[in-house]
């Protein structure tokens, strides 16, 4: 027969180490989730910035030499 004491000596370390993989683990994707947002929401995000180009007034230019007048006059 296994003595308490033996058998908490024995399954102690394997339990410390199984609930310490699981909060790194936990740890590890909730930064995942932080840093690199779900596909989803990078799409959405994305789709509101177009859309809020779109309302604003654009400048367009005809040729090269516009566009570099114009970042010229922005220099200034």
């Amino acid at each position: 027969m296994i003595n308490e004491d033996e058998l908490i000596a024995r399954l102690a370390p394997k339990i410390e180490e199984r609930i310490q993989y699981k909060i790194v683990k936990s740890i590890i994707n909730t930064l995942e989730e932080e840093f690199y947002p779900p596909e989803e929401m990078i799409r959405s995000d994305f789709i509101e910035a177009v859309r809020d180009a779109e309302k604003e007034k654009g400048t367009t230019f005809k040729n090269t030499d516009e566009l570099d007048a114009y970042l010229e006059s922005l220099a200034c």
